[in-house]
């Protein structure tokens, strides 16, 4: 991670009257680490500021900016397993324990809990559905941007207006099909319209 520049406490005000003002918010997504300097709290500032105007909140980060931000209770939060570990102050091995741990999050008040498995694919604990999908077994190319493309496709599957388990496939679909490219390159649309056909649903 390049850490980003240093922000004076000014420019934080103008950006939080920025948030304050964006028109009719429905979805967002805030996501990756903080500047150096800048408070974790204004993770939570932000989504308390959207929440309060309507908006389904996002939250994929990390770190300080997770365990404060989780404060704001975000509509749904995206860790990977080593980040819900570090968020419930336990190692998680076992499929069984990494479920427990994202119900203790969802219980504290955040709407869905999507969990990073790597190639076994993402987990999803909401109220009343609980799905892990998987990815088919690919030739992976590179990483990089697979976990903001995931998010994208699960933000796409609900703004159509798709059930969890099918944005949930999206979401897999996406970052499986970034995985492909090599480098700093995103998912094409022909990759993850096949993919999402082979993805793999199992109840939990």
């Amino acid at each position: 991670h390049a850490s980003g520049p240093e922000i004076s406490p000014y420019e934080l005000m103008q950006m939080i009257h920025k948030v304050e003002k964006v028109e009719d918010p429905e979805t967002v997504v805030i996501s990756g680490s903080l500047p150096p300097g800048v408070n974790p709290e204004i993770y939570r500032k932000i989504i308390e500021i959207f929440k309060e105007r309507g908006a389904r909140v996002l939250l994929d980060t990390d770190g300080d900016a997770l365990s404060v931000g989780i404060h704001g209770l975000p509509d749904v939060i995206k860790p990977n397993i080593h980040e819900l570990g570090r968020l419930v102050g336990r190692e998680l091995k076992e499929k069984d324990q990494i479920i427990s741990a994202a119900y203790d999050l969802h219980k504290q008040g955040i709407g869905i809990v999507l969990v990073s498995m790597g190639a076994e694919g993402i987990l999803l604990i909401a109220e009343k559905e609980q799905y892990l999908a998987s990815p088919p077994k690919v030739q992976v190319e590179n990483t990089i941007g697979a976990g903001d493309s995931a998010v994208a496709g699960f933000v796409y599957g609900l703004s159509r207006g798709k059930t969890l388990k099918e944005a949930l496939s999206y979401a897999v679909a996406a970052g499986t099909a970034t995985t492909l490219r090599p480098g700093t390159a995103l998912c094409q649309k022909e990759d993850f319209l096949r993919l999402i056909q082979e993805i793999k649903l199992y109840n939990v």
